[in-house]
This record gives C-alpha cells, sequence and structure tokens, in this order.
C-alpha cells in the first residue's frame, strides 16, 4: 500500500515513473527536460531541481507538437477543455495517456527527450521491455559523446576534411592553474562545463581569474573534473544543423535558426522553412562551406554516433566576424546529443505553417502565479489565432496548457 501511495504522490513530477498495465501503444512520447542534468549527473537515483521537476509537469503536452501520427503521449494530468478545444482545428492525430487510464498493453516503441541512466532505470520500474532501451553501455557512451570536449572532435575531423579557416578548437582545462592561465590573456574567453545544455553551464570571462571565476571553476572541477574554454567570438547569428540516427546511418534533418540572450541561454527559435532558413545561411556565409560540412557532418556522425544513438539531435552553430570583418561559420559550438527545441521548431514549421509564413516558437518563464495567465489571455485578445486546414495563418497559440498558476509554456506566434 505505501509503495502505491508513493508512486500516485510523485506521478505529477515523473510521469514514467507509474507502472504500465498492459495496453497495445505502438509509440509512447515522454518530455524529460532534466535529461541534461542527469546526465551531468552520471548515475541513476537522480533528484532533479525543483525547477526541472516544474518545467516536466507545466511542459509535458509539448511532444503533441512533434511525435509521429498515431502515437501516443504520456502526461501527468488529463489536458483541460479549454486546451483541448484549441488543438481541435490543427487536426493532431496524436492521443494522450495519464497514469490512471494506462489500462492496454505493453508500450512497442518510446521516445524520450534524451536518454540517461537515471531514466532508465525508472521506466525498467514502470514496466516498459529492457530491449526497448538502451543498454547500460550505451547510455555510458551517449553520457561520453555528450561532453563538450567531444566539439573539439567534431572541429578537428572537419578541420583535417575541408579547406576553410575554421575557429580555434576548445581546449581542456584540468586544474586551477590552467584555467588561470588561460583567463589570463588578452582577449575574452569562455567557460564552458563539460555537461549542461542550451546555453547553461557558460561563465564569460571579463576579469580575469578573479574570486567569482575560482569559486565557479572549482566547483565545476570538483563535480565534471575539468573545464572547455574557449575564445568569445563576435557572434552575427545563432544556428544549428539537425539530424536524426536510426541506429545505423544519420541523416541530415533541417536548419534552425534561434536567439539567445547576453549570457548564452537559450530564447526562442524562429519559424520559417527550412528553404528560406538554408538561404539566407547561404547568403551570410556561402553554399560551398554550407554544403561541405553538412555532407562531412553526415559521414561523421554515421560513424561516431549512429551504433550508439537512435533518435533526433542537433549541432549549434554561429555566424561571426574575424578581425578582418569577414563573415565566418563556426560549425561545431555544440552538441546536443537529444531532441532539442530546434527541432521541435523544425517540426512545427513544416507541419503547422503555411510555407511563406513565418513565426517565432518560444519558451517562457514568468516566476509569479498570475503573470503567465494574464499574458496568456492578452496576447488571445491582441493576436487571436486563425486556423485554416489545419495551418496556423496568423495569430498567437499556446501549446502547452496555461492556468492561473502556470509558470512555463511553450508558445508559437505569427
Amino acid at each position: 500500500g505505501k509503495q502505491i501511495h508513493l508512486f500516485d504522490k510523485v506521478s505529477f513530477l515523473f510521469p514514467y515513473l507509474c507502472p504500465i498495465k498492459k495496453r497495445h501503444i505502438m509509440n509512447l512520447y515522454l518530455f524529460n527536460p532534466e535529461n541534461d542534468l542527469a546526465i551531468a549527473f552520471g548515475g541513476e537515483n537522480y533528484t532533479p531541481p525543483p525547477a526541472a521537476q516544474l518545467i516536466g509537469k507545466e511542459l509535458s503536452a509539448l511532444p503533441l507538437w512533434y511525435a509521429d501520427d498515431d502515437s501516443t503521449v504520456y502526461i501527468p494530468d488529463k489536458l483541460p477543455s479549454d486546451f483541448l478545444h484549441t488543438l481541435a482545428p490543427l487536426n493532431l492525430k496524436i492521443s494522450t495517456v495519464t497514469p490512471d487510464r494506462l489500462d492496454g498493453a505493453q508500450v512497442k516503441q518510446i521516445h524520450v527527450w534524451g536518454w540517461n541512466r537515471d531514466l532508465i532505470k525508472r521506466l525498467r520500474l514502470a514496466g516498459i521491455d529492457k530491449t526497448l532501451l538502451p543498454s547500460a553501455r550505451q547510455c555510458d557512451t551517449i553520457r561520453e559523446l555528450s561532453h563538450r570536449k567531444f566539439s573539439a572532435e567534431i572541429g578537428k575531423y572537419l578541420r583535417n576534411r575541408i579547406d576553410y579557416p575554421f575557429p580555434e578548437l576548445p581546449v581542456e582545462l584540468q586544474t586551477a592553474d590552467e584555467i588561470r592561465s588561460f583567463t589570463e590573456q588578452s582577449d575574452r574567453k569562455i567557460l564552458k562545463a563539460p555537461w549542461s545544455g542550451s546555453g547553461r553551464g557558460l561563465y564569460w570571462n571579463l576579469y580575469g581569474y578573479d574570486t567569482a571565476l575560482a569559486q565557479w571553476s572549482n566547483g565545476v572541477l570538483q563535480k565534471q573534473g575539468m573545464l572547455m574554454g574557449e575564445p568569445v567570438y563576435d557572434k552575427i547569428s545563432d544556428w544549428a544543423m539537425e539530424f536524426h540516427s536510426d541506429g545505423f546511418e544519420v541523416k541530415f534533418a533541417g536548419y534552425s535558426s534561434f536567439l539567445t540572450d547576453r549570457h548564452g541561454a537559450y530564447k526562442e527559435n524562429r519559424l520559417a522553412s527550412d528553404a528560406v532558413l538554408e538561404l539566407e545561411l547561404t547568403h551570410a556565409v556561402g553554399l560551398e562551406i554550407i554544403t561541405a560540412v553538412k555532407e562531412s557532418l553526415i559521414d561523421f556522425f554515421t560513424e561516431r554516433i549512429a551504433p550508439y544513438y537512435t533518435g533526433y539531435f542537433g549541432v549549434d552553430m554561429m555566424a561571426y566576424r574575424d578581425k578582418r570583418g569577414n563573415t565566418l561559420l563556426h560549425p561545431f559550438v555544440e552538441l546536443n546529443l537529444r531532441m532539442n527545441m530546434g527541432m521541435v521548431a523544425r517540426k512545427l514549421a513544416d507541419r503547422f505553417l503555411p510555407p511563406e509564413t513565418e513565426g517565432r516558437y518560444r519558451v517562457d518563464y514568468y516566476p509569479k502565479p498570475g503573470e503567465l495567465h494574464n499574458d496568456h489571455i492578452a496576447r488571445l485578445k491582441t493576436n487571436p489565432p486563425r486556423i485554416t486546414d489545419g495551418k496556423l495563418l496568423r495569430g498567437y497559440l499556446a501549446l502547452t496548457p496555461v492556468s492561473p498558476h502556470s509558470r512555463y509554456r511553450a508558445s508559437i506566434e505569427i
């Protein structure tokens, strides 16, 4: 009795904890945004911080927008009727299931935001067939490939294969003395924790090796063993190439154009056709280098990633100015070996926007209860959605339920 009560108590935070009854579900999608933190932790029995738990709960419906047709999204609570009403004109062919309604047979395939040891343990406890899950060895390899030093390996491969003035490779810093020496050089530097994502785990070095940097870097060294160091580039715009691995080969899945804040944290994605984004990136840095990088990365990832990982992933890039004012491509800023917001934006634009339409996709946070709900109501009034033939022609649309108590929201706006 206590065990059942425990599962009921925490199911709103970790819906995949709940035992799955026997029902036929071909494709089950789960949103686990704490993946980067769990990867950094490295083992089982990980407890996400409250903010990560809240994101997972309030954005649990996000896979509705990128899941394949005839799939099922696992959500902790029944979707509210007003939210379902907004979905009706979009002709979604995706169902949802809550813990108390799992009354069918076993899951045939499972899709998660990202793989880590803790999630695999929880899914096994929930009754998911272990043959659907990565092995412990695969999971450890995924963690190794998610380390930021892998970006240097990508860069080294591209430099050896393509004749182009690529940026410097990131350097590994393993001691406080190495960090001091690196950050006391004349040009600005950025330090990156080995395991972190979405612009987190970054330290912009402006004042040399001061007390704040020493405290932060020593903490990362104790937990993760090293830091990665890079120059600060004169960034013009953020980009990404998205890929998909089927376990045997990797294929290109599209482009992503996104915005970050002044600290490098993710803010939002542009919604536009892949052709439009490719044309803009081509105008910025040239078609020849775009094509060469894309083709080279497909070959590299097919060899290095496909044997260990199945699913979508992306490589963050940037267009930047060198010291002579030339616009160049930095194609190995960061690897996100998981589903990512850029790929969500790609799916949204391709499925729900007419080809000539552009907009933005964002995930935002409001710290005070009621603020997000008020903004939601105001946007619906000033820019109501207009949907025709399953396409959003203009307006604002919340992709996840918004209540008076909500703090997080995913939305698109034209």
